[in-house]
């Protein structure tokens, strides 16, 4: 392609689009909730830091608290990945 000196090409103007209040506070409480479930779930699965006062839990009942708080931390924390993954191939689309 043959540039002429003369012509100046105009660069690409750079779309900016707004996300909706929805799609924000969903992700930020996706990824919320997965941080404090995995806070939680490595509480309940040390027993140095609780011991077994935390309602009276047995340490066998501590560790299946923990698995489940654990699980679920893994599983909103896959969710927000996957969020956000749409959210940027709608950015790329426009």
């Amino acid at each position: 392609m043959v540039k002429w000196q003369g012509m100046r090409q105009e660069p690409e103007k750079e779309v900016v689009v707004v996300e909706s209040g929805e799609g924000v506070i969903s992700r930020r409480a996706t990824l919320f909730l997965s941080s404090v479930s995995f806070l939680l779930s490595i509480m309940f699965l040390s027993q140095n830091i609780t011991g077994n006062v935390v309602a009276n839990f047995s340490t066998n009942g501590a560790n299946w608290l923990g698995g489940i708080l654990f699980v679920l931390a893994i599983i909103g924390f896959l969710v927000y990945v996957q969020k956000s993954k749409k959210k940027k191939k709608k950015k790329q689309r426009r």
